[in-house]
């Protein structure tokens, strides 16, 4: 079993979350960065406001969680589908499992489902789970670590 790990990282920092985004937003409207100068006053032409691609929820949650250019956490389809691969028990290789929790967490997996993957032993090969547009696969085992497989429908 993977020892309540998961659930200890998804559900921490919550309010350290919330007291973090409050702190950015006021220093960008102090900085001004929040604010609306000359240059960016007029809104984009419909040209330029299409051109760049919308991010997914997992994207989004990927580069939030720093895991750009990470060995163990490949992104696919479009953006849409992450590989999370976890360290092993005894194991530096792999994602620090705060990480995979930090995507989690940013994806808003129920706790239902953080519950699911810390009960999940060796022997019950590939779990599946279904929230929002969320479909998440994963599959643990104390040599090769948690692995987890997050893709978003369209």
């Amino acid at each position: 079993m993977i020892s309540f790990r998961i659930a200890q990282h998804a559900r921490a920092g919550s309010k350290l979350l919330a007291w973090s985004v409050a702190f950015v937003l006021a220093l960008a409207t102090l900085t001004g960065c929040g604010g609306t100068s000359e240059a960016s006053a007029t809104s984009p032409s419909p040209s330029a406001a299409s051109s760049a691609p919308p991010q997914s929820k997992i994207q989004q949650a990927s580069h939030s969680c720093h895991l750009d250019g990470s060995a163990y956490a490949t992104l696919g389809d479009g953006g849409y589908t992450v590989t999370l691969k976890g360290q092993p028990d005894a194991g530096t290789t792999g994602l620090p499992i705060k990480d995979i929790a930090c995507v989690l967490r940013t994806v808003s997996v129920p706790d239902s489902v953080v519950s699911q993957m810390d009960a999940t032993r060796a022997l019950d090969g590939m779990q599946k789970a279904t929230w929002d547009k969320i479909s998440a696969s994963w599959t643990y085992h104390p040599t090769n670590g948690l692995k987890v497989i997050l893709t978003e429908s369209k």
